[in-house]
């Protein structure tokens, strides 16, 4: 500590070279930390997922769906607590940029299975009494302003129709950019191919212990049907989508890791000049009775103010921008857009390990000239 004085004094001596060091410091952090948001935000759907929940869709793939009837005899598989169906509409609302997530559900039980679901008993009520009723998650209310009581119109591509409905209640928790709406009211207005049909089953099981047995007892019932089933966790279910993302991660983690080498460079060369330019210093530190441990710490407590200011900023900002604007909002399937304390550590470590290596070498160079080579020195 009592160096301190000296280390602020020669990371000022050159203002503009210290704040476009710590400019770049400030930007490459951000972007570490946005790319590792966005990679928390993959895995999210499978770390949020109920445990209790499993989730049957058709054997061969998402495309085929499943018939309606099903639901009976699932219901009777024991352990089973509550089963709705859950149907893909992909419908549009207003221009092909409005897109969000909306399913056909069965609006008695969508309570009791989607236990993260919260909005008040009056809503609840009045979504289950109106066969046309619908109910939007609080980001679609953010972004399009939908009140209750409002009639909001989806045009399907898949079925070819467009389908009006009238918003009975906001909820909060899970996806807050779904809408969900009664199965039975759009049952009536597809198309024949359709009716009766459904994209997967969400299962609630009574207990964990029941979990495993309920996924092989349903894929046993239909196994020699014309619609056989895969049941799964709805943990292995998000799995299965993350997986399609593998390639995305893997460019991801390139990025982050050139950025994080590309910080390097820009450091070490800033240290590289800092220490070479107080080379004639070190010999007449040594001469007033410096020694080369003291010098060699003064070099790197530079280094490490710098990089403990850049963090410091660029950490505080990135939590700013992310406090501000909720990006989520405008980023399909993610659920929240806000680091995580395990990223915001990283970053910081990552910021001080490129300070402490981008000077030690440097550092131990010219800390052990003698006294007359670096007297010598030029520079």
């Amino acid at each position: 500590m009592k160096f301190s004085k000296l280390i602020i004094k020669n990371i000022l001596r050159n203002k503009r070279r210290t704040l476009l060091t710590i400019s770049s410091l400030v930007v490459s952090l951000f972007l570490i930390i946005t790319l590792a948001t966005i990679l928390t935000e993959f895995t999210r759907g499978s770390e949020k997922s109920n445990p209790l929940r499993l989730v049957t869709r058709h054997a061969v793939s998402l495309g085929f769906t499943l018939p309606m009837a099903q639901q009976q005899r699932i219901a009777t598989v024991p352990g089973v607590k509550a089963v709705i169906p859950f149907s893909w509409f992909g419908g549009i609302y207003k221009d092909e940029k409005n897109f969000f997530a909306n399913f056909a559900v069965d609006a008695t039980r969508l309570r009791d299975v989607m236990t993260e679901v919260d909005m008040s008993d009056a809503e609840w009520q009045s979504f289950i009494n109106d066969r046309q009723g619908a109910i939007v998650g609080k980001k679609l209310v953010q972004l399009y302003g939908f009140t209750n009581g409002q009639r909001v119109t989806l045009r399907s591509p898949i079925y070819d129709r467009s389908v009006e409905f009238i918003v009975r209640g906001v909820y909060t928790g899970g996806d807050e950019k779904t809408l969900f709406f009664h199965h039975e009211y759009v049952n009536e207005l597809v198309p024949a191919w359709a009716k009766d049909q459904v994209s997967t089953f969400s299962i609630l099981a009574n207990s964990a212990a029941d979990v495993p047995r309920i996924s092989q007892a349903v894929d046993s019932l239909f196994i020699n049907t014309d619609a056989p089933t895969k049941t799964e966790s709805e943990r292995d279910f998000a799995i299965s989508f993350e997986t399609m993302m593998g390639g995305v991660k893997q460019f991801m983690y390139g990025i982050m890791a050139a950025i994080t080498f590309s910080l390097l460079l820009v450091m070490a060369n800033t240290m590289a000049m800092t220490v070479r330019e107080r080379t004639r210093e070190v010999g007449m530190l040594k001469a007033l009775g410096f020694q080369r441990g003291t010098i060699a710490r003064l070099f790197v407590g530079e280094a490490l103010v710098v990089t403990t200011l850049g963090a410091l900023i660029g950490i505080g900002g990135a939590m700013v921008i992310f406090k501000s604007i909720d990006l989520s909002l405008y980023i399909p399937n993610f659920q929240s857009f806000m680091p995580t304390p395990q990223t915001l550590l990283l970053a910081f470590i990552v910021s001080i390990s490129v300070g402490i290596a981008s000077v030690i070498y440097s550092a131990y160079r010219v800390s052990g000239m003698t006294i007359a080579e670096a007297l010598r020195s030029t520079e």
